[in-house]
């Protein structure tokens, strides 16, 4: 009878065990398909403009439709401003990463 609690305990833990391992795989897996900044950078002076952002943005759309990907969120897209932080017209490569972590957080 104790080898039958023991063996039931044993694979009621390993059956929880394995019910995380998708939950941390989502989350270790969320934001992967973020671009860099330097996709965005598009004249490699390290910084982003208003539009150099957008023509950087329309790039990457258009470099999913040809793949046949999934434009998920493609609405969602962010205003120049949100990313700006510090409101000087031009996004740095720490404001970019700050930004795409908050995104992450959401």
């Amino acid at each position: 009878m104790q080898i039958l609690t023991k063996y039931i305990r044993l694979s009621l833990i390993a059956v929880s065990l394995l019910s995380i391992i998708p939950v941390v795989a989502s989350a270790q897996n969320r934001g992967r398909d973020m671009p860099k900044f330097e996709s965005f950078d598009l004249n490699s002076d390290g910084h982003l403009t208003e539009n150099e952002m957008k023509e950087a943005r329309e790039k990457r759309v258009e470099e999913k439709k040809a793949e046949g990907r999934m434009l998920r969120n493609s609405k969602d897209y962010c205003e120049f401003s949100e990313v700006d932080s510090d409101g000087d017209g031009k996004v740095t490569k720490d404001e970019f990463k700050s930004y795409q972590l908050k995104r992450r957080v959401k």
